[in-house]
């Protein structure tokens, strides 16, 4: 609670644009996942998706009133050409998506369903409120641990609530009456925990905090408030094995392969770690292959798609999904069907359930968030957001020893990951937005204009201080063989005013 005080009393003192933006990031990461509305699962989505839309408007026309302040005063000067050339790349890369992504909706066929979507909110309004806290958060906003310390309080309290539903537990009455974890996908459709939902989407927000959360520990591990990261990330993982909810898992344990050798300091060390990985990988594809136990369970599916025997009921139908999609995106390549469109053109519906309880669900989304983007907006959609986020990827192993760069970058890699075998809704996608833009800022921070100077006065003028200094030490050294040492005097003299001059 100091830390978070402290930051905020920090960020009083600081830029009303910083200030806004800290606040609405804070307000995010600690309430959002926390809301659930007076009817527990029952219209979780619409009470977050409420939230979300008022948070982020209210945050955005308050910004607008600051911004249109600076340059009434003349504190600020706008041209389009002056903005443009100050975007970073992916800044750019996410407006050409955002054009696309309109242009997807004036040509869909469902124009009734491509603003607000097709029962998810995933239309176009929400997807251009998530560019808009992306491009507002990367360029107002700033990483601070204050941000992890908030978003510590949702995900400490969304994994005990789990764990007492995983127990048969219904705390807060989040399940009908009569009901709890248990129940799902028999009394009811689908399976929820915590304050979150879905049982996916719980993954992909531990998906997002576990990995933060570790890697400031670890860059901050001489601190003992941050072993409250530590605990944090172990509950989530216990829960997330508790819940066996492959996708979460599957990004974190990808997360960990990939950040792993950033993390390690040697080059000895990372060529021992790939060696280690590589033969475990190794001896995994050979038991894989000579795999003869049931026929039934992820690892015998996994056996199977290793001898080209994928079946379209493996991944929980997720097979048979993704082919279809792939039909569909088939049938129109270059601008989809529009946003949050697809559940219209599948045809898809699975039973579950037993006896009196059978079950149908409708599919409406393709169960991975790529697919999903190329089905709805296009392939050239599809192509622009991947660039999006392979530019940030190539800027955060250039920059990982700065632990902005690190914290954020794991987040979005381990979600990015998990996605694959997920879906984008708004109960976690404006988190995953927020730090994109934050790992998007602190990549850009170097190049930002600093004050009394240009981006490239601190390199210019490091510069010139190193040449003073190798003068000096030239000239103490010449004069020292020469034993002239009065000479040596008068030139320290003359070049520590010059070196006073140019500091």
């Amino acid at each position: 609670m100091r830390q978070f005080l402290r930051e905020l009393k920090r960020s009083m003192a600081e830029d009303r644009l910083q200030l806004l933006t800290a606040g609405f990031i804070l307000l995010m990461l600690a309430v959002f996942p926390l809301v659930t509305g007076n009817r527990g699962y029952a219209n979780i989505t619409a009470v977050k998706h409420g939230f979300l839309l008022v948070c982020a408007l209210g945050y955005f026309i308050l910004l607008a009133v600051v911004l249109l302040g600076k340059i009434r005063r003349r504190e600020m000067r706008f041209t389009l050409s002056g903005i443009w050339r100050k975007l970073s790349l992916t800044q750019k890369l996410l407006l050409l998506y955002g054009l696309i992504c309109i242009t997807s909706a004036i040509f869909s066929p469902y124009s009734q369903l491509v603003w607000s979507g097709g029962g998810r909110y995933e239309g176009l309004a929400t997807t251009l409120v998530y560019i808009g806290i992306f491009m507002t958060v990367s360029s107002f906003g700033r990483f601070k641990p204050a941000h992890l310390y908030a978003l510590l309080v949702p995900v400490l309290v969304n994994g005990v609530i789990a764990l007492i539903q995983l127990a048969g537990g219904n705390p807060f009455w989040l399940y009908p009456p009569g009901y709890n974890y248990y129940d799902g996908n028999t009394a009811y459709s689908g399976e929820f925990l915590g304050t979150i939902g879905n049982s996916g989407l719980f993954s992909a927000f531990f998906c997002l905090a576990v990995p933060a959360f570790v890697v400031y520990f670890i860059h901050n591990n001489k601190n003992k408030k941050t072993y409250l990261f530590v605990a944090a990330a172990l509950l989530s993982v216990y829960v997330m094995l508790s819940s066996k909810v492959a996708a979460g898992l599957v990004g974190l344990t990808a997360g960990v392969l990939v950040i792993t050798p950033v993390l390690l300091r040697t080059k000895k060390a990372r060529l021992i770690f790939g060696a280690i990985m590589l033969i475990l990988l190794i001896i995994c594809l050979l038991m894989l292959l000579d795999y003869n136990g049931p026929e039934a369970g992820l690892v015998y599916e996994s056996s199977a798609i290793l001898h080209g025997e994928a079946e379209d009921s493996f991944g929980s139908g997720r097979v048979l999904i993704w082919r279809e999609t792939l039909d569909l995106i088939g049938e129109r390549p270059l601008l989809g069907g529009g946003p949050d469109t697809l559940g219209r053109r599948l045809d898809l519906t699975f039973t579950n359930g037993s006896g009196g309880n059978i079950r149908e669900t409708r599919v409406d989304n393709a169960h991975n968030d790529y697919l999903n983007i190329a089905a709805n907006i296009g392939v050239p959609g599809l192509l622009v957001y991947l660039a999006a986020l392979i530019s940030c990827a190539i800027g955060w192993l250039r920059r990982y020893r700065d632990t902005a760069v690190l914290v954020c970058g794991a987040a979005v890699l381990c979600y990015s990951i998990q996605i694959v075998f997920s879906f984008s809704l708004c109960i976690t996608a404006p988190l995953f937005w927020i730090f994109w833009g934050l790992l998007d800022s602190a990549l850009a921070k170097k190049s930002r204009m600093t004050p009394g100077g240009t981006p490239g006065s601190k390199i210019k003028n490091a510069g010139n201080r190193a040449g003073i200094l190798l003068r000096i030490s030239l000239y103490i050294g010449i004069s020292r063989v020469r034993g002239d040492d009065d000479r040596c005097d008068d030139i320290d003299d003359d070049t520590r005013k010059r070196y006073g001059k140019n500091g």
